[in-house]
């Protein structure tokens, strides 16, 4: 799939037709974005505990009905692949440059690495001493 989440992209049909926003989730060729394909749902409540509500939820679109926005040249544009060396980058069509998503999605999975050993020395440290 071409495109990813975190990706600003343009909604070329449908009742948000020429409007951008940001991809929270991709899924089976669909994806969500925010604050666009928005939908009410009606929630019953229990009487108790829970309250009835109308609810504002965004729905999936089929990928066909978007157009990834190049951070470079801030269009919207096709996307290419491109192979070096084993690494696949993705590539806009208009302006011929990188689109880098996944470098930020790297830095934050090392970053909750990091902070996953922390956490794991700490609780090991506690059970030795007791």
């Amino acid at each position: 799939m071409k495109i990813k989440k975190g990706d600003t992209v343009k909604i070329l049909y449908g009742k948000d037709t020429g409007k951008q926003g940001v991809v929270s989730a991709v899924k089976n060729g669909k994806v969500i974005v925010d604050g666009l394909n928005m939908y009410k749902k009606h929630v019953k409540g229990d009487g108790k505990e829970k309250k009835s509500a109308i609810i504002d939820i965004a729905k999936p679109m089929d990928v066909s009905k978007v157009m990834l926005v190049c951070p470079n040249c801030s269009k919207p544009t096709r996307v290419g692949i491109k192979r070096e060396n084993g690494k696949v980058e993705r590539v806009c069509k208009k302006c011929g440059k990188v689109i880098e998503v996944a470098a930020k999605k790297e830095e934050v999975k090392e970053e909750k690495k990091e902070v996953k050993k922390t956490v794991k020395s700490k609780t090991k440290s506690k059970t030795k001493k007791e």
